[in-house]
């Protein structure tokens, strides 16, 4: 099933193929310049489906599984939920990378737990989308599925996002968390990692002394300062690949 906005031309294979589509009526072509859709939008059209259970995947992926993956992820509760990481190769799946350590390309959890996420102005296929459905379903105290027998293959490609997308999508990251509903805050390892986060943001990091005295000069006296913000939302993701490891059972290149 693919979701799509109105103003999306769609491939000839969707047709060839019968897949099923969905169609929003915006998208964030205004903030990216593609007919990419919203996420909320995307879990919206999601969620008016009768599925007990939603999967999310980057659309430039290849999923493999076996049987008792496929059996699991069928099985999967209203309080489960999945997340997978990718592969990128060059054609030859033999040398591909290790996997992939800043984000998800699968996601999946049950409708009831995915239904009370509030995703603001995050775009599928932008930066953060994938640090943030998977930290708001472990604060609800989802218990996440080793991702065993699940195999997710990235053809490598150009167009990826740009530093100002990064960054506009990285605050919005940020802005979300703080403002999240109380009630779903239900998990301490999650609550420890948000507080972390929240200390980088004051300037409470840094690979040397001096960088980490010049971190908390920036956010003392340029708060605001796009130099500040961008070197929080670098530690930030670097950060977050702790909680991605929680979600998946293990480091990416473990």
């Amino acid at each position: 099933m693919s979701v799509n906005a109105e103003t999306e031309a769609l491939h000839p294979l969707i047709k060839r193929h019968d897949v099923k589509v969905l169609r929003v009526p915006r998208d964030a072509s205004a903030l990216t310049g593609r007919p990419q859709v919203f996420l909320g939008d995307l879990l919206a059209a999601a969620l008016s489906l009768p599925s007990e259970r939603i999967f999310i995947i980057n659309a430039d992926i290849e999923l493999e599984m076996d049987n008792r993956a496929k059996a699991r992820l069928m099985a999967l509760g209203p309080n489960q939920a999945v997340g997978v990481r990718r592969r990128t190769h060059a054609g030859d799946k033999t040398k591909a990378e290790p996997p992939y350590d800043c984000g998800l390309d699968l996601i999946g959890a049950g409708r009831d737990a995915l239904a009370n996420i509030d995703c603001g102005q995050l775009i599928h296929g932008m930066p953060w989308w994938d640090h943030y459905l998977p930290l708001m379903l472990l604060w609800q105290n989802c218990e996440f599925l080793p991702e065993t027998g699940i195999r997710l293959w990235h053809l490598a490609h150009g167009g990826r996002w740009t530093k100002a997308q990064f960054i506009r999508s990285g605050q919005e990251f940020r802005r979300l968390i703080e403002h999240s509903d109380p009630a779903l805050r239900q998990n301490a390892f999650v609550d420890q990692h948000v507080k972390d986060l929240a200390r980088i943001a004051r300037g409470h990091y840094g690979s040397s002394p001096i960088r980490a005295i010049e971190a908390r000069l920036f956010a003392a006296l340029l708060p605001g300062s796009s130099i500040h913000m961008r070197r929080v939302l670098r530690e930030t993701s670097r950060h977050n690949r702790f909680l991605l490891n929680e979600v998946t059972g293990s480091p990416a290149n473990g």
